[in-house]
C-alpha cells in the first residue's frame, strides 16, 4: 500500500512540473495595435452617407508564428471581424460572433433604460412619460445595433427586439419592411424612424394634451412621411405597405372581424378610409369633441365615406357588414356556433330579434296605453319572441344565447329590463 501511495505522489509532482513548464513557454498574448478610432457602441448611428470608418489592417500571422486564438480578439469590433477573415473564419461564424459581441457590448445601456422586463426589479415602477421616452431610446439603439452589424457581417443579423415599443407593434413592421425589395427597405425604415422621433417628441413636448398648432403639426409630419414613401415606392408597394403597418388598416381590421372581407373588398375600403382617416380621425386617433365645428365636419365627411363604401361593395354586402358589428349578432352566431346551429338560423333569429325590439320600441314609446297596458303587452310579447327564437334556434342554443346576454333573451333579467323601459316610456296624458 505505501508503495502505491508514494508512486501515485510521484506521478502527481511531476504532472505539477511539466504543467508548471507548459505554462512559463506558453505563447505570449499580443493584442492587436490600437487604431484611432473610438469604441464601437458610443459611435452614432451609421447611415449610408456617413464617411466610411477607417480601414483596419488584418492580423498577419507567419509560418513560424504559433497561432493563438486569442491574439485574433480585438476591442474594435471592425478588426475583430477582418481578424477573423484573414484565417478564414467561416462568414456564419463570424456572424454569430460579431452579434454575440455586440450584445454584450451594448447590454449595459439597454438595461439602463429599463425597457425589458429583466432589467427591473419586480418592485419597480416606471412612470408612463419615462417608459415612453426609454422605448423610443431603445428603439434608437437598436437602430444603431443593426447598422453597425451590417456593416460588421455584410447582412442583416436578426436582433431580439421587444415586439412592442412606445406603444408600436416592431415586429409588424419588421415584417413588413422585409417584404419591400431589398434596395429600399433601409430607406423605408429611415423614413418610419424619422416619422417616429417627430411623433415621439410632439408628445414629450405635449404630455398628451394637443393644442391645435399641434394637430396641425401632426398633419403635416403624416403628410412628408406619405409624400417621401410615395417618392420611394410603386403604388402597389406603397400600397401593401400601409395595409401591412398603418392603424387605419389594423382598426378595419377590428371592426370588420366578422365580415370576412374578400382582399379586393378590403382595398376598396382602405382606399377610401385612409386619407380621410389621417385628416379626420374618424377611426383611430385622437380627436376634440368639444370642437363643434370641427366634430360637425367629421361626421359630415363620415356620412360620405359610408355612402361611398355601399356603393364599392353593393347593398347586400354592406348590409351584411353592418349587421356583423351589431353586438347582439354577434352573440347569436356564437350561440349558434356552439349549439350546432346553422348560421342561416341565426341571421333569420338576428333578423326576428330585431324586429322584436322595434315593436317594444313602439309600446313603449306610445303615450295612449297606460302603464299597465303597456307591462301587459310587453309581457305577451316576450312570450312570443321567445317561442318565436326558440323554434328557429333550437332549445339548447336559445338557452345559451339567454345565459350569455340574460338582459336581450328573455328570463327575470329581460323582463325587469322591460319594467325599466316601461317606467322610463313617456306618460299617458
Amino acid at each position: 500500500m505505501k508503495r502505491i501511495i508514494v508512486a501515485l505522489v510521484c506521478v502527481n509532482l511531476g504532472l505539477a512540473a511539466f504543467l508548471g513548464y507548459a505554462y512559463v513557454k506558453r505563447p505570449a498574448y499580443q493584442t492587436p495595435p490600437p487604431t484611432e478610432e473610438a469604441a464601437l457602441p458610443e459611435t452614432k448611428t451609421i447611415s449610408s452617407s456617413a464617411k466610411s470608418p477607417p480601414a483596419v489592417r488584418p492580423l498577419k500571422l507567419s509560418k513560424n508564428d504559433k497561432f493563438d486564438w486569442r491574439a485574433l480578439a480585438s476591442p474594435n469590433l471592425r478588426q475583430y471581424a477582418a481578424n477573423l477573415r484573414a484565417v478564414q473564419c467561416p462568414e456564419e461564424t463570424i456572424r454569430d460572433i460579431m452579434l454575440a459581441e455586440v450584445n454584450r457590448q451594448y447590454g449595459s445601456r439597454e438595461a439602463l433604460l429599463k425597457v425589458r422586463p429583466e432589467d427591473r426589479q419586480p418592485w419597480e415602477v416606471v412612470p408612463t412619460s419615462e417608459k415612453r421616452s426609454n422605448e423610443s431610446k431603445l428603439r434608437q439603439l437598436l437602430l444603431e445595433k443593426r447598422d453597425l452589424l451590417r456593416e460588421l457581417a455584410g447582412v442583416d443579423v436578426p436582433i431580439e427586439t421587444p415586439p412592442t415599443l412606445a406603444g408600436r407593434n416592431i415586429e409588424k413592421f419588421e415584417g413588413a419592411y422585409n417584404e419591400l425589395p431589398e434596395a429600399k427597405r433601409e430607406q423605408v425604415r429611415a423614413i418610419q424612424e424619422k416619422y417616429w422621433g417627430q411623433s415621439d417628441d410632439i408628445k414629450r413636448r405635449t404630455i398628451g394634451f394637443l393644442e391645435p398648432e399641434d394637430r396641425e403639426e401632426y398633419a403635416r409630419i403624416k403628410t412628408e412621411r406619405r409624400q417621401e414613401l410615395a417618392k420611394l415606392l410603386t403604388p402597389e408597394e406603397l400600397e401593401n405597405y400601409e395595409i401591412k403597418t398603418s392603424a387605419t388598416a389594423t382598426a378595419l381590421r377590428s371592426r370588420m372581424s366578422g365580415f370576412n372581407p374578400s382582399d379586393e373588398e378590403f382595398r376598396s375600403i382602405f382606399r377610401l378610409t385612409q386619407p380621410l382617416d389621417e385628416e379626420y380621425s374618424l377611426i383611430t386617433g385622437t380627436r376634440d369633441r368639444e370642437d363643434k365645428v370641427a366634430e360637425a365636419k367629421r361626421k359630415e365627411v363620415e356620412q360620405h365615406l359610408q355612402a361611398q363604401v355601399r356603393a364599392a361593395l353593393g347593398e347586400e354586402r354592406y348590409t351584411e357588414m353592418e349587421r356583423s358589428r351589431d353586438p347582439t349578432y354577434q352573440n347569436m352566431i356564437r350561440a349558434a356556433e356552439k349549439a350546432g346551429v346553422t348560421r342561416e338560423s341565426a341571421l333569420q333569429a338576428y333578423e326576428a330579434q330585431k324586429v322584436m325590439r322595434d315593436e317594444f320600441s313602439k309600446v313603449f314609446q306610445d303615450p295612449n296605453l297606460s302603464m299597465e297596458e303597456r307591462q301587459q303587452a310587453a309581457a305577451a310579447m316576450q312570450a312570443e319572441a321567445e317561442q318565436t327564437l326558440q323554434s328557429i334556434l333550437g332549445e339548447q342554443a336559445f338557452e345559451a344565447l339567454r345565459r350569455a346576454n340574460p338582459g336581450q333573451f328573455g328570463g327575470q333579467a329581460f323582463r325587469q329590463r322591460i319594467a325599466t323601459d316601461v317606467v322610463r316610456a313617456p306618460k299617458t296624458p
